[in-house]
């Protein structure tokens, strides 16, 4: 089942792994990702609810849309 979500794809989004949710609600960050976007311990997410869906957001991102 890992490969078949793996190759899941929607609009430009890849699925890079999975991650369970833990007894305090904590999630692991697959660590292929962390180093593909350069998520460092400490750093600040947001999570952002999208209709069914999670989105986790690096600030600077969005320190950087709120600029333009």
């Amino acid at each position: 089942m890992t490969n078949q979500i793996n190759m899941i794809s929607m609009n430009n989004k890849k699925c890079i792994g999975s991650t369970k949710v833990g007894s305090r609600g904590q999630i692991v960050i697959p660590q292929e990702i962390r180093e593909k976007l350069n998520i460092k311990e400490g750093e600040i997410l947001f999570v952002i609810e999208n209709n069914d869906t999670i989105e986790i957001v690096k600030a600077q991102v969005i320190a950087e849309a709120l600029k333009k």
